[in-house]
């Protein structure tokens, strides 16, 4: 029998090293049931996957702070104490089982997070920001941050516009859906200045976000356009402030 020649070593070892850094890569997810009780052997109709656990301290005490995604992408939120000790899901409706697209601790409060709700699973449902105080774990307080919600439609190569007030400093995010057409978003200071711009990214361009901070209190304006003269179809404009 031949020895294997130095290539064919090189090929197997190049595999077996690529296969030991998947598997550092990719740990084994965690699944956790409706009650938000860690438990490996659910099926998968019985299974949330856990997705999101941030630690924090409340009065003292060191706390869980978890979500997991259902397999119809509908999130399951859990407080608990370390290691899953003494799990309750949280009872808030506008956040509990709803799809999520964000979720962020608040930069102003230890104890606070930001969680981002996608109203629908379509491609232009409105996105709304909601603040979760934890400081009071048996009593959390759910506030919305929500500046503006709008729908609209264009006809051909109009534009729309949009006013909101803001503060200075407060940090914003834009969100603009449309399935109709590529478009455009322009924001205006409360000067007239134009501050902030914003086309659809390469890989979706029905969809356009911005995020920023606003550099005064007052009234903002926000510009939305299509991508070309002939764009037209309906849309959603959700603004949302990213901290309490």
């Amino acid at each position: 029998m031949k020895n294997p020649s130095p290539i064919t070593i090189t090929i197997i070892s190049a595999i077996l090293a690529a296969s030991i850094q998947a598997g550092i890569a990719q740990p084994r997810p965690r699944y956790i049931d409706k009650n938000c009780c860690l438990n490996q052997k659910l099926s998968e109709r019985e299974r949330f996957t856990l997705f999101n656990n941030s630690d924090f301290t409340a009065n003292g005490q060191n706390y869980w702070f978890y979500a997991a995604r259902y397999p119809d992408g509908a999130v399951l939120f859990c407080i608990s104490k370390p290691n899953f000790n003494q799990p309750k899901p949280l009872t808030e409706k506008q956040i509990q089982s709803q799809f999520i697209d964000k979720i962020a601790r608040d930069p102003n409060n230890k104890t606070a997070f930001i969680i981002a709700v996608r109203e629908g699973n379509g491609p232009e449902a409105p996105v709304t920001n909601y603040g979760l105080n934890l400081s009071n774990v048996d009593r959390p307080k759910l506030t919305s941050l929500s500046i503006l919600k709008q729908r609209g439609t264009l006809k051909d190569g109009e534009s729309h516009q949009h006013t909101f007030q803001g503060r200075a400093g407060q940090s914003i995010t834009i969100d603009l859906k449309s399935r109709a057409f590529a478009h455009n978003i322009t924001l205006f200071a409360t000067s007239g200045k134009n501050i902030a711009e914003k086309t659809g990214n390469s890989q979706n361009r029905r969809e356009s976000q911005l995020t920023i901070k606003l550099p005064s209190n007052g009234t903002y304006k926000i510009v939305v356009k299509g991508g070309d003269r002939t764009s037209k179809g309906s849309y959603s404009l959700s603004i949302n402030s990213n901290q309490h």
